[in-house]
């Protein structure tokens, strides 16, 4: 376990000093004082002294962990290593809120999600439950997280871990919808509806309603102090119902067995099940990416357009490789992908024109 936390660190130095040489060559020209730029919250850092802070604070909860863990050996182990990353990533989130350092954050609340997933595999064992219930817990992590990360838009000092809270929750939600929209999700989604209900484990049980009573709270608080969008709202609220159904999901016969050589069966076909769920994964991945492009333009957010225009690029370059290799002509295909990028790309630059409109009214407004 020392060995791990050794090797985590040395990648961590390796992808910081990329980090900060990447955030350094992106950075522009200095701005006067006390001029800010509109999404100055976005930047990975303020300043050098602010990038330097962010790294010390995150090595001293590295180092913590990595003390806790000799201690703990050198007394006979009467913690658990999990116990050791439970306490670890507390004291990480509240350095975190006190300091306002955004990567002891993000890594703390990685390290949180990481406990629960790890402790839910632990009530698991020996009961044969369905790993349905795993994904889902985490799902409702996930979305708790961006709906945290609303929640904290409305100060201006917690705009940094808004953003943390942001993208913790988006990038992981959009990318198990994609990971379902492939021929390996599908595969992986058929193997974990296999075995019992979750409600033979109490420990993830009680877990699955504490996470869904604090989602619906958070929900409801966002909604009321309108920090999210109604539309924002009931696509969150559609993703929390579909989770739960496929948590309660009996087993899911996907893929057709075939038998292939030397008398080895393999799923390669879709059953009508599978293609079912092919396409109502590959419609709503294509539709949640959609929805980040708007809610960008909507809220005036650079990075959830870039953000959704990369993934809808992706998603697309992936898709001839996964499906439509084998059941669609080519140039079918890149006709209509071509068709697609064209629209969304023209929508793009005309709603650009008009982002670009309100703000320049925005700069002429206060000296009026």
């Amino acid at each position: 376990m020392l060995g791990l936390f050794y090797f985590l660190i040395r990648s961590l130095l390796i992808i910081g000093i990329i980090i900060f040489f990447i955030a350094r060559s992106f950075r522009g020209k200095r701005k006067p004082e006390g001029v800010k730029e509109r999404n100055w919250y976005s930047q990975l850092s303020l300043s050098k002294e602010d990038a330097v802070s962010q790294f010390f604070f995150l090595f001293f909860i590295f180092f913590l962990g990595i003390t806790l863990l000799a201690f703990n050996k050198d007394l006979g182990e009467p913690l658990s290593w999990q116990t050791i990353l439970l306490f670890t990533s507390v004291v990480g989130v509240v350095i975190a809120y006190y300091f306002k350092v955004i990567y002891t954050l993000a890594v703390s609340l990685i390290g949180l999600a990481a406990w629960w997933s790890i402790k839910a595999a632990e009530w698991t064992q020996g009961k044969d439950i369905k790993s349905t219930a795993l994904l889902t817990g985490l799902l409702f992590i996930i979305i708790i997280f961006y709906l945290l990360g609303r929640a904290h838009e409305k100060e201006i000092k917690f705009k940094r871990v808004s953003m943390v809270y942001s993208i913790l929750g988006l990038i992981p939600i959009t990318g198990v919808l994609f990971f379902l929209s492939t021929k390996s999700g599908l595969r992986i989604l058929e193997e974990i509806t296999k075995g019992a209900s979750f409600f033979g484990s109490w420990q993830i049980t009680f877990s699955l309603f504490v996470f869904l009573i604090f989602l619906v709270g958070i929900l409801v608080y966002t909604l009321s102090k309108n920090l999210v969008l109604k539309s924002e709202a009931v696509a969150i609220g559609f993703l929390v119902v579909l989770f739960c159904i496929i948590a309660l999901l009996p087993e899911q016969t996907i893929f057709l067995q075939q038998k292939g050589y030397y008398g080895v069966y393999s799923g390669a076909e879709l059953s009508s099940t599978g293609i079912l769920w092919a396409i109502f994964f590959n419609i709503l991945i294509f539709l949640e990416l959609v929805g980040v492009i708007f809610l960008g333009y909507l809220k005036r957010e650079n990075w959830l357009i870039d953000l959704g225009a990369f993934f809808i690029f992706i998603l697309i370059f992936v898709k001839y490789f996964d499906w439509f290799f084998s059941f669609l002509n080519k140039s079918v295909f890149f006709i209509g992908a071509g068709i697609l990028l064209f629209v969304i790309g023209w929508f793009m630059e005309k709603r650009g024109r008009h982002l670009l409109s309100l703000i320049k009214r925005e700069k002429i407004s206060p000296n009026q």
